[in-house]
């Protein structure tokens, strides 16, 4: 009988593992999910590859009441992921206010890094309760001195609402080397509350004929493993009444070559 390496039986066990990883977390009556992914998740073992980021999740409570109104969204990338602007076009958040999604698209197009959606459960007088679905287009910038990325928001009928969430790119220490600290207007739980959102980031462009990334990222598998499971992102909800709900995002990645 052929015996199974080491290697590809670690391999396995890993495989088995990620798809036991839970992304559910809840305090109280309050729960919520995360999903994140990394494409393509085949990447080189030591250089940075382009790459495009997914993350995002949805709230509820247990008891289908009202949950507190989410204050900020905070998303943690694994170190072996960078996030580089050098080049890359800028929007100001000024000019985002004053434009539609659509204006905003064409004016800022140089600058435009992800895209994704924010979807609130809205109530109005005399039309009950409703699902509204924002369009969601996130922008490069800067604000207070630092990288940022500004995720216009625009919902449509019956209750148009634009506004802008404002990610602080920073760097830190440790497993998570980059994280983006979005703060949500008052305006985005004004009529009601945010049941889930999604935020793709990635752009390839170049710059002085050189071919560049906004996202990037290299897959941290030991010698000798063509593949391991790493904690790609760590993400948290912040709402008004304190409460925080975090949970680590684990995904597969494999070695190029």
């Amino acid at each position: 009988m052929k015996k199974t390496s080491p290697a590809l039986a670690l391999c396995a066990l890993l495989v088995l593992a990620a798809t036991a990883v839970g992304e559910q977390v809840q305090k109280g009556n309050l729960l919520a999910s995360f999903q994140g992914s990394i494409s393509p998740s085949t990447l080189p073992r030591t250089d940075s590859a382009p790459v495009t980021v997914q993350m995002g999740g949805k709230i509820r409570t247990t008891d289908r009441t009202t949950p507190p109104k989410l204050t900020e969204i905070v998303l943690q990338i694994n170190s072996h992921g960078l996030i580089q602007t050098r080049g890359l076009g800028t929007c100001t958040l000024a000019k985002l206010a004053a434009l539609t999604s659509a204006a905003a698209k064409k004016h800022c197009a140089d600058a435009l890094v992800g895209h994704g959606n924010v979807t609130s459960r809205v109530s109005l007088p005399g039309q009950g309760a409703f699902a509204s679905n924002g369009l969601l287009l996130a922008f490069n910038g800067t604000y207070r001195g630092k990288r940022a990325v500004f995720a216009q928001v625009e919902s449509g009928q019956p209750l148009p609402l634009a506004y802008v969430i404002i990610f602080q790119i920073e760097k830190t220490r440790g497993t998570f080397g980059t994280q983006l600290i979005g703060t949500l207007p008052p305006i985005a739980s004004e009529y009601g509350y945010i049941t889930a959102f999604h935020l793709s980031l990635g752009r390839r462009y170049t710059y002085r004929g050189k071919k560049l990334s906004y996202a990037s990222a290299s897959c941290p598998a030991p010698q000798g493993f063509g593949a391991v499971v790493f904690p790609m992102a760590k993400a948290f909800y912040r709402f008004e009444d304190g409460r925080v709900l975090s949970s680590k995002i684990e995904r597969i990645c494999k070695v190029r070559g």
